[in-house]
């Protein structure tokens, strides 16, 4: 397994970079892999040094998912290309 320095290193992350970058980057790989949200170091930082700022916002309703009826033929009409309506 590799470790997340070798992965950044292999994606082209700047060592020197900011850190706040590379927090969101392996704040987001935790959330794709995992499901669950995780606070960065720099946000614990934060919350702890004003916790009278933090506000717990209600829980966001799920949208609708979009589907799309995309209909293409089966079969193409000779000297024409394939036409997706």
């Amino acid at each position: 397994m590799k470790k997340i320095s070798e992965i950044m290193d292999e994606l082209g992350f700047d060592r020197e970079g900011s850190p706040a970058v590379k927090e969101a980057f392996i704040k987001y790989l935790i959330k794709s892999s995992a499901g669950i949200n995780v606070l960065t170091p720099t946000e614990k930082q934060l919350i702890k040094a004003s916790p009278q700022t933090v506000k717990v916002l209600p829980k966001a309703e799920l949208g609708e998912q979009l589907s799309f009826a995309f209909i293409e033929e089966t079969q193409p009409r000779s000297g024409t290309k394939t036409k997706i309506s």
